[in-house]
């Protein structure tokens, strides 16, 4: 699988309660995400330093088994739902800033390994591939992005 995160049955959003106060956050909404979260990016500004992005749930092995025979989806090429699954109930989109010390990654010419990349190049290579990245997110601001290689 390449550079597939170690997290492995994540399932999409953590919703906490978003604090109240003249920080700069996200796009204002009743909740503010937190922790690791699964994505298709939708757009980056590089001017304001944001990504818009609509969170997926991703599973890998068993996990990706169980939520196709729950979503009746049949297996596939390259792994699909016997290695991995991206599930899409919900094409809300979202907007966080980019963390001035946050680590990009975008996958490398074989897929196994994990290149670094400004937002620019981050943005060009997600848009071009349509593939799902993983990031973390603290205190309403994405501080690591990875390109997640799928076939």
């Amino acid at each position: 699988m390449g550079a597939a995160p170690a997290d492995t049955t994540a399932p999409g959003a953590t919703p906490t309660a978003q604090s109240s106060g003249s920080t700069p956050g996200p796009t204002p909404t009743a909740e503010q995400l937190s922790g690791t979260q699964y994505a298709y990016l939708k757009a980056a500004d590089t001017a304001k330093g944001t990504i818009t992005f609509d969170l997926v749930e991703w599973f890998e092995g068993k996990a990706a088994v169980n939520a196709c025979k729950a979503d009746g989806v049949e297996p596939a090429e390259n792994d699909w739902c016997t290695g991995w699954y991206i599930r899409n109930n919900n094409k809300k989109l979202r907007t966080y800033p980019v963390a001035a010390d946050a680590s990009l990654r975008i996958a490398g010419t074989t897929g196994s390994e994990l290149v670094a990349a400004d937002l620019e190049k981050f943005r060009t290579t997600l848009l071009a591939t349509g593939r799902v990245f993983v990031c973390t997110v603290k205190a309403g601001k994405i501080t690591k992005a990875d390109e997640v290689y799928t076939p």
